[in-house]
């Protein structure tokens, strides 16, 4: 078995323009491919978590600029920011990155202030919508002939209650805005429903909030059935570093995040992807998800993320400088995009990824290692940076020992 070790170097621009600073915003796992492919560039990388012991804030290559939640106290972030570009010396702005849906959001509120002393890709208020409200997203992949899992967008009890008998069982119930329920419900993507029945009660007790929710059929299937793709689409709407992958595995089972990915090679999902993208004149890093319907064949659109992946990290180790053509893009120097065939490559996300194993009973110990085989690369860990890997398993040492404190003081 072969590690990848991805801190390879493109060569610098030939000018001798100095690097522009790059600002993250969210420091948890997600942040780190972000951190790491710039920072192993030689760019100066600064971060911003949400808390104080996000994992990548403890990376080598990331200066911490402090810990503040946009969802509690924007201005507290915007003021961070605003004085952070202000001291930089610089002929440009710097470049702004966000790592979850929660500092898109924030980008697209402040867009006009940001606007004038960041560089970043086009997150303004209407694209931020199209891409964090599911239900607008549905009516555009319906606008765009995007395949789509059935979705209805109920507004009352009674409208739902017409409907129920019709729709396809199991459906689930999502939010429209996934990164604001997260904040009360952890991980859970949605509730699913296997029966008339169990919607009604569900639709009975949020009857006030059926306009936040959208009710979308489940597509049977695998873990495996689920595919990625992501490449950085410049201010042209101009793909570079595209990638496809498929899921192994994901936590929780059935509706959650990916544990295990592998490279997968889908020119369909490319040309589908890159078509329904330039038609809404997307800019930047993306991270879209589909589901094999295996009724009729085709894959169908999940959702679309205008940002990174957690996974993003399997992109650079198959041989894509994705992350780092967006930043060539984002400081006015032209992007060499070398266009070559994914390497072979699994990444995981070790500590999940065991839990998935554990809740998920078709995977066997054996399966499951042998899963691991052949060339990998990491969430957490990576030999040139170790010191994430320690804080993210001190951190979830900590937090299970409170755990446990609490668990005892209520008995």
């Amino acid at each position: 078995m072969t590690a990848v070790h991805s801190w390879r170097h493109l060569p610098r621009s030939q000018d001798s323009t100095p690097e522009c600073s790059a600002v993250v915003l969210g420091m948890g796992p997600t942040a780190l491919a972000l951190v790491r492919a710039l920072g192993r560039k030689g760019i100066p990388v600064y971060g911003v978590g949400l808390s104080k012991y996000e994992v990548a804030l403890s990376s080598k290559y990331c200066k911490p600029l402090g810990a503040t939640d946009s969802r509690y106290d924007p201005h507290k972030l915007l003021e961070l920011l605003v004085d952070f570009a202000s001291k930089q010396s610089g002929a440009k702005n710097p470049v702004l990155y966000p790592s979850g849906d929660e500092c898109v959001e924030f980008i697209g509120a402040n867009y006009s202030t940001l606007s004038g002393y960041y560089s970043f890709s086009k997150l303004n208020p209407t694209l931020v919508e199209l891409f964090l409200d599911k239900a607008l997203f549905y009516q555009a992949c319906i606008q765009h002939g995007l395949p789509a899992p059935l979705t209805v967008l109920p507004e009352s009890a009674s409208e739902l209650e017409s409907i129920s008998k019709e729709l396809t069982y199991p459906c689930i119930v999502k939010p429209r805005y996934y990164h604001r329920w997260a904040m009360n419900h952890g991980l859970v993507k949605g509730v699913v429903c296997q029966k008339p029945d169990e919607l009604r009660i569900l639709a009975e007790r949020w009857a006030n909030d059926l306009h936040h929710f959208i009710i979308q059929e489940v597509i049977d299937g695998l873990e495996t059935d689920i595919y990625v793709f992501a490449a950085y689409f410049d201010r042209n709407s101009n793909p570079h570093g595209v990638f496809v992958g498929q899921k192994i595995r994901q936590y929780p089972v059935g509706f959650g995040t990916t544990t295990m990915m592998r490279t997968a090679h889908k020119p369909e999902l490319e040309e589908m992807s890159i078509s329904f993208l330039q038609k809404v004149g997307y800019e930047g890093l993306c991270d879209v998800e589909y589901k094999y319907d295996r009724r009729d064949g085709s894959c169908r659109i999940v959702e679309i993320n205008p940002r990174i992946g957690r996974w993003y990290g399997i992109v650079e180790a198959a041989g894509h400088d994705t992350i780092y053509y967006s930043y060539l893009d984002l400081t006015d120097r032209p992007i060499r995009d070398v266009h070559t065939e994914s390497k072979d490559v699994t990444w995981a996300f070790t500590s999940r990824d065991f839990l998935s194993v554990i809740e998920n009973k078709r995977w066997g110990v054996m399966s499951a290692l042998r899963s691991y085989s052949g060339t990998k690369t990491w969430c957490i860990w990576a030999r040139d940076d170790v010191k994430p890997f320690f804080a993210y398993f001190g951190e979830m040492a900590t937090k299970g020992v409170k755990y446990l404190w609490r668990q005892r003081n209520h008995r």
